[in-house]
């Protein structure tokens, strides 16, 4: 029997799958949005989900940064090309990081749903809706 890794840890988040549609991300306190760190998150993502399509919660901590440059990369568009992502709900509890990321999804348009919010019981209960519609409806 092989036991399946349910987390990963990168420099800048912890990754919990708990379910095979679902993902959470929680960045750590204090981090900083960058290309390279982007990049393990993927990594991990993957290596946690394989290719079964998923929705993934992602929670900023209020004091999270980023660097310019990272603004510039589509970091989904793997998982876009592949199918792979269902769903995104973003909680950014600061005003500053919900606006970056609401331009930077407008940017980078995506074929699967996303909600931007600073109230993480709101975007819980919006991923939900949109897996069960998802399971309901095939998509």
């Amino acid at each position: 029997m092989t036991i399946e890794p349910t987390t990963r840890q990168t420099e800048m988040a912890v990754l919990t799958r708990l379910r095979p549609d679902y993902l959470e991300v929680h960045y750590r306190k204090g981090c900083v949005f960058n290309t390279t760190g982007l990049q393990e998150v993927q990594e991990a993502r993957r290596d946690l989900m394989g290719s079964h399509p998923y929705g993934m919660l992602s929670l900023l901590p209020d004091d999270a940064d980023f660097e310019l440059s990272a603004m510039n990369v589509d970091h989904l568009a793997k998982d876009r090309k592949d199918g792979a992502m269902l769903a995104v709900a973003v909680v950014a509890p600061a005003n500053m990081l919900e606006m970056v990321l609401k331009l930077y999804f407008s940017y980078f348009p995506q074929n699967n749903r996303v909600k931007v919010c600073s109230d993480e019981a709101e975007a819980r209960s919006w991923i939900q809706a949109q897996l069960e519609e998802v399971a309901r409806t095939g998509s």
